[in-house]
């Protein structure tokens, strides 16, 4: 990273992987109902989506701490 964070943004990072991990988490729940459910599968394929694009959410915050560090 270009610049070194300060403590703030530091912290802003961590705060909002956790808020990340709990989307995931929420996101699992719902492709799980959903397929309980039987909902149709081209909605589970939206919702694995955005679970995929929040990991990579995840992995770049993480990148971003271990880089400060």
């Amino acid at each position: 990273m270009a610049k070194e964070l300060s403590r703030v943004g530091a912290v802003g990072l961590e705060l909002t992987r956790e808020e990340v991990v709990d989307a995931v988490a929420t996101i699992d729940a719902i492709v799980r109902k959903a397929q309980c459910r039987e909902v149709n599968q081209d909605v589970i394929d939206v919702l694995v989506e955005a679970r995929n694009k929040l990991d990579e959410a995840d992995m770049l915050i993480t990148a971003i701490l271990e880089v400060d560090n």
